[in-house]
């Protein structure tokens, strides 16, 4: 039997430990992670284009770099998994539905080829202004299938071979500039999509796309938006190497212009010609001219992320309103407080007064559950969702049944004729060690669910564990310390209206021989049945145990 002092150790401890909790919350400006049901966003599920070949490393390499994209577009807590080959995408707060596609599926590959010649379709204004290598000039149609077979084998085949001479066409913008960051001066007039685009013949590739350490979107000195890219230390000294032999060739050749291929499409640079023969453009710097600014971050972001290993295609997308998700959380949010004040008022009926005390320990219960995931989720990046709130509100009645098997066992030793003060003590052992069966099965099929499960089950599994953690912490701690604390009141205990005397759980009990005769004259259980034992036990108790029986 322990003592006030321990008691009131359980409850200041209690409420010193959320206070802590609270003030951690409150002084780092937390809040809780909600996921793509309760504020918004997008929802992306990919999956490995049919026909190649590939194994799970490269599913899980593919994870990797979209993560790094999907970190770089500034997403807060986005969540990336795989469910068998496809990889689910979610991306909370996000907007731009066809920004975030672009960026996903893009496969990013990147070469640095020179340009061996290049076709202009019939008409093109910018035909003729380049000394050719020969004079014999292949027709458009000669070199190569149409740009949308070209544009289509790169989607099919993936990147071209490193090795091999390549046939590719320029971007559907027609950009182009100089590698030292000036513009070339021969974009097409029109930027019209649907017309014939010019077919670039491209050697060997020069420097792959892994030399790249970092990708940036900036103005150009002209005003124009470029993605300028680093080279490592490799890639710096190749790309002084080729720049320098491109600015031996005279100036207007084509075969002064260096090509960047990204994703199967080419624009090409001239070497400027204060670029010194032999010695080339050092420093590892070189650009992607783009034209808009969200091109320009959008390359510079899939480059920074490295190129995706196997090739991923959509099979469904779709966007999440943040006014939906605001409802979803409003709705879940009062569904939590209706339990609450339900199973609040169920206990003060049953209860009364000790029903009453309930509320505080849910109360409790509730504000240490909302503070931990709030913490969780800014420090292992935990996000809330929809199936997590019900996790929550389904743990509500985990608590109240913890709150019920203690005050039930109560009565049972006030009916037995334990003393008020020895009955909170006795009820309290065992009552724990009914409800620590309980929760343990509970968190075993919260965490066989967690492990199992995918998608917002997950969440759901994991609130339920966590608060079925907490509960069992709370009736050791709090729940055990205030309830002992209310029996060992002696104005508190009097009262009628707080349900701890014997004649408000049971009829009045009365000595009668060796048993306990009730007023109607039943015998109850004799002190050698063992409950008739507890009573007898109590008779040495202080004055202030004596209130639980009748005068």
């Amino acid at each position: 039997m322990r003592g006030r002092g321990f008691l009131w150790t359980l409850v200041l401890g209690s409420l010193l430990a959320v206070g802590v909790l609270w003030g951690t919350i409150v002084a780092l400006d937390y809040g809780p992670q909600l996921g793509l049901d309760l504020r918004g966003g997008i929802s992306i599920t990919l999956a490995p284009d049919q026909g190649q070949d590939y194994t799970q490393e490269d599913l899980g390499d593919a994870v990797d770099v979209l993560r790094a994209r999907v970190d770089a577009l500034g997403v807060a807590e986005p969540e990336l998994a795989r469910r068998g080959d496809n990889i689910m995408v979610q991306l909370p707060g996000l907007e731009n539905q066809n920004q975030a596609e672009d960026v996903i599926e893009r496969t990013a590959s990147l070469q640095f080829r020179r340009v061996r010649d290049i076709v202009y379709p019939p008409g093109d204004p910018r035909a003729g202004r380049f000394q050719r290598p020969s004079s014999d000039a292949p027709s458009y149609q000669q070199v190569g299938p149409p740009c949308e077979q070209l544009d289509q084998r790169f989607v099919d085949q993936g990147p071209p071979p490193d090795d091999q001479e390549i046939v590719v066409c320029e971007t559907a913008d027609r950009q182009a500039g100089g590698a030292n960051g000036e513009t070339g001066g021969e974009s097409a007039q029109s930027d019209d999509e649907a017309q014939p685009r010019a077919k670039y013949v491209l050697g060997p590739t020069e420097i792959p796309g892994d030399a790249i350490e970092d990708a940036q979107a900036r103005l150009s000195q002209q005003g124009a938006w470029q993605t300028q890219l680093q080279l490592d230390d490799q890639g710096a000294d190749t790309f002084a190497e080729v720049t320098a032999d491109l600015a031996c060739a005279s100036v207007g050749s084509i075969e002064r212009r260096f090509a960047v291929v990204l994703d199967g499409q080419a624009r090409s640079y001239p070497v400027s010609s204060d670029v010194p023969c032999d010695v080339g453009i050092t420093g590892g710097a070189a650009v992607i001219d783009t034209g808009s600014q969200a091109q320009a971050e959008e390359i510079a972001t899939v480059l920074r992320g490295g190129s995706l290993p196997i090739q991923l295609s959509i099979t469904q997308s779709e966007a999440v309103s943040p006014t939906l998700g605001q409802e979803s959380l409003e709705g879940g949010l009062q569904a939590g407080f209706l339990g609450l004040a339900l199973v609040a008022g169920y206990l003060v009926m049953l209860y009364r007064g000790i029903g009453a005390v309930a509320i505080a320990e849910l109360a409790m219960f509730g504000v240490v559950v909302y503070g931990l995931i709030i913490v969780l989720g800014n420090t292992i990046g935990f996000t809330l969702t929809l199936a997590g709130i019900a996790g929550v509100v389904v743990s509500v009645g985990i608590a109240a049944d913890s709150s019920i098997i203690y005050r039930e066992r109560y009565r049972d030793e006030i009916r037995a004729g334990a003393t008020v003060r020895s009955a909170a003590d006795k009820a309290f052992t065992r009552a724990f060690r009914t409800n620590l069966t309980g929760n343990t099965v509970s968190f075993l099929a919260a965490g066989v669910l967690y492990l199992l499960a995918i998608g917002p089950v997950r969440g759901f599994a994991f609130t339920l564990g966590l608060s079925t953690l907490i509960d069992t912490l709370l009736l050791a701690t709090f729940t055990r310390g205030l309830f002992g604390l209310v029996s060992r009141n002696k104005r508190l205990a009097r009262s009628r209206w707080m349900g701890l005397r014997a004649h408000t759980v049971a009829p009045r009990l009365t000595r009668a021989g060796d048993g306990v005769t009730t007023a109607a004259g039943e015998q109850a259980p004799a002190p050698g049945d063992g409950q008739g034992e507890r009573a007898h036990s109590e008779d040495a108790d202080s004055h202030d145990t004596e209130v639980g029986r009748e005068p």
